[in-house]
């Protein structure tokens, strides 16, 4: 039977102009054998589908990791994120954010969390709008607005606003989130028109399409993508599988 699953494997894989030349009896009665076979042995194919999931998987793992590696110093190091965390730390996670995202702030949440727990984790956010959804977009421009005005700490404090605002995101409520913030909302509102804020969203948005990450929420880190939210201990995890790798 070694020989008939050799023969399935090469008849599967050959192109026309390679197919073993078998004789049309010769065919029938191997096709015959290989299907009673399989009928006695299910097992074969799910093995065969688990191992064809598994290729395709690290395929997938193997095209991310070079996405990451070619868009490093934009991803990691641009000079205008805000960064928390450890500054110096050896390993970097990557949190993009869109306040209007399902699981947005959950993911935020844990990054933030996985930072706190990891004293040489080091933390980006980049604010990442879905380019569809105006209100977005206009919390991610009011969002780097306070970060450029007031500071780190008001720019997360703002980021804790604008999520709880949830679906109601109009201007209104972005001139009292920047009130609550002890900001002007006029001078807020001129700093979101800012041309630096509408190229740092620009940069992000290729950034975001460069490595095929789909929309917001995703943290990305040196060797792993994640898209979507997942737990702080499953972040704490993939930062210790950097480590032992290094």
């Amino acid at each position: 039977m070694k020989l008939v699953l050799s023969l399935a494997v090469a008849v599967a894989t050959a192109t026309p102009g390679l197919a073993l030349p078998l004789s049309d009896a010769e065919r029938a009665a191997f096709r015959a054998e290989l299907r009673a076979y399989l009928l006695e042995h299910p097992e074969v194919i799910r093995e065969a589908l688990e191992g064809a999931e598994t290729r395709r998987m690290a395929r997938h793992a193997n095209a991310d990791l070079a996405r990451i590696e070619a868009h490093a110093e934009t991803l990691f190091r641009a000079p205008d994120d805000w960064t928390g965390g450890a500054p110096d730390g050896d390993v970097t996670l990557v949190s993009f954010v869109d306040y209007r995202a399902e699981g947005a702030r959950r993911a935020l949440d844990a990054a933030r969390e996985a930072a706190a727990r990891d004293d040489q984790l080091r933390l980006v956010v980049k604010e990442a709008p879905r380019p569809d959804d105006e209100a977005a977009e206009r919390a991610a421009r009011l969002a780097l607005a306070v970060l450029r005005l007031a500071g780190p700490a008001a720019y997360e404090a703002a980021q804790t606003r604008l999520f709880a605002a949830g679906a109601r995101l109009d201007a209104a409520a972005l001139d009292r989130i920047s009130a609550e913030l002890g900001l002007a909302p006029a001078e807020v509102k001129t700093r979101m028109a800012g041309s630096d804020i509408t190229a740092k969203l620009a940069e992000t948005r290729a950034l975001a399409e460069a490595l095929e990450l789909g929309p917001a929420p995703a943290q990305v880190l040196k060797r792993t993508m994640v898209r979507g939210d997942v737990p702080a201990v499953a972040l704490l995890r993939m930062v210790e599988a950097i480590r032992r790798k290094k």
